[in-house]
Order: C-alpha cells, then structure tokens, then sequence
C-alpha cells in the first residue's frame, strides 16, 4: 500500500467491454496501472481508514490486490487496482515536482536513513517474512527486537542506541507497527518497511 497525494496520481476514465454493453468508470493511473476507489473516509477518520485498509486488503489471505490511499485536503480514500479496465480520457493531470518525485534524503546523527533501510531489506538483513499472531498472519513482517539485534551487530551499538535508531527509521516513514497502534520497541511486536506494502506477489515463507 502507498500512502499518496493528488499531485502524485492522474485520474481519469476506464472502459470494460462486457458482452455488448461497455462499462465506464471514474479511476485513476499510478505507475501505469489502473485503479478504482474501494472506500471513502472523512479527514477526521484517517487512521480508521488506515487500519481498514491493512486488515480488509494488505493482510487478507484471499485478497491480495496492490491498494492505494489517496489524502486530499478533506478527505481520504481507498483505491484497488484493477486493470481490467483500458484508460480513456484525462480528468486531472498532474506533474509531479522534482521534489515530490525524487527520493528525499534522510539523516539521523551520522546515519543515512534510507542507505541503512537498504541494508536492513538486502541479502544479509532481517529475517523478513510471515508471521502469525492469534491466527492471523501479517505478510513481510520483522519485529521489534529483531531491528535492535540487527542494528547492534552490524553498527556496533548499545541496544538504548538501536532503540533510538529504530525509533527514527519509524519517525522517517520507513517502518511502521503492522496495525499502527505502536511506537517503535524493543520487543516482539511486528513491524513492516512501507516499501514493502505494495508487494503483490507474497513469497517469504510462514513462520
């Protein structure tokens, strides 16, 4: 799932052929893919829209479909892909500003935030995979303890540090607690990168 504005997204039209009748339907194109709003929520009621979004779409086992939250200046929605549809006509088009389309660098104290996320997610990083919790699994998860372990080994650092480190990667938008109802811990709570909230295709194995 990514979290985007309406400078980032163009909306538009898409058409379904079906039989002889053609559908049309208000949507909109993000990286070349269609999508159709799911669900509309006030401003007041983004978290409940956040949290609506992961149990009903990220973490359902049966459906697994690529979601987009979409925030304007009154409102929030859900948006899922469906590229059933062909795109016709632009309602809005955008271009995005340097600013909002390159990455943006994120420091804390000597550490690059985004150069040390890379780490964490490569070859010799964390153990990122599914997990179950009361019966329920949460997909491309890691825990708490699991980053301050990593982060202690690798950057030769006290476990309060790590904490802090930890903290920061959560404050940047880089991780974040799988329901968001938890700051960043030292324990066995799950935790997700946002980078891997639009994975469509789930291959890490059940733990």
């Amino acid at each position: 799932m990514f979290i985007l504005t309406r400078e980032e997204i163009e909306y538009c039209v898409g058409t379904k052929n079906s039989g002889e009748n053609e559908n049309s339907v208000s949507g909109l194109v993000y990286n070349n893919n269609f999508f159709i709003k799911a669900k509309h929520y006030e401003l007041s009621e983004y978290e409940d829209a956040l949290k609506d979004c992961r149990e009903n779409f990220l973490d359902n086992e049966e459906i697994q479909i690529p979601t987009l939250m979409i925030k304007e200046e009154d409102s929030v929605s859900i948006w899922t892909q469906d590229n059933s549809y062909q795109t016709q006509n632009s309602i809005h088009t955008s271009t995005p500003s340097v600013s909002s389309t390159k990455a943006k660098s994120k420091n804390f104290g000597n550490f690059n935030l985004d150069k040390l996320a890379e780490k964490m997610r490569g070859e010799n990083g964390l153990n990122i995979k599914t997990r179950r919790h009361k019966l329920k699994l949460y997909h491309r998860c890691f825990t708490g303890s699991e980053v301050v372990d990593w982060l202690a080994e690798k950057l030769k650092m006290p476990r309060t540090k790590a904490v802090k480190l930890g903290q920061q990667l959560m404050k940047a938008k880089i991780i974040h607690h799988v329901k968001d109802e938890h700051d960043f811990e030292d324990s066995d709570l799950f935790y997700r990168f946002y980078e891997d909230e639009d994975k469509k295709i789930w291959t890490d194995k059940l733990l």
